[in-house]
């Protein structure tokens, strides 16, 4: 999971572990989808489908691919997979500040709440989350 240690700046909180992917990729529901370039994985996808919801726990970058396209197409791919799965919504949660809001937006996500304080920092600083949700069209 090096992706996952490199991706997220440590300030807010918000990687994972390996033992919280690992729990998260054994449930029956969960889907992982993986980008890769020159043989090397450069970013991936973790969501999880229930009836026709599906949550798009974590969706994550390196740092040497960001700005290239890689989380458009993989968050192209994976709302696809869900169309055909007939997912009707999708939710997703993240820090309230943070830039990936202008992709998710892009695909149609719409702030629909606010977890104020969700996520703490390394040094006990304290970090809204927003949950989006977006409709899909099947």
């Amino acid at each position: 999971m090096l992706v996952m240690e490199n991706a997220f700046p440590k300030t807010y909180g918000e990687g994972w572990n390996n033992h919280q992917c690992r729990s998260m990729l054994s449930m029956p529901s969960a889907k992982l989808l993986i980008a890769s370039r020159n043989d090397s994985i450069c970013g991936f996808v973790i969501s999880r489908q229930a009836a026709d919801e599906e949550e798009l726990l974590m969706i994550a970058v390196a740092p040497d691919c960001q700005g290239q396209g890689v989380g458009y197409l993989l968050l192209e791919h994976m709302l696809r997979a869900a169309r055909t799965h007939q997912v009707a919504s999708v939710f997703l949660e993240m820090r309230a500040d943070n830039p990936a809001e202008k992709l998710y937006t892009k695909f149609g996500f719409h702030r629909i709440g606010l977890r104020k304080a969700y996520y703490t920092g390394p040094n006990m600083e304290k970090f809204d989350a927003v949950t989006y949700k977006a409709t899909l069209t099947i």
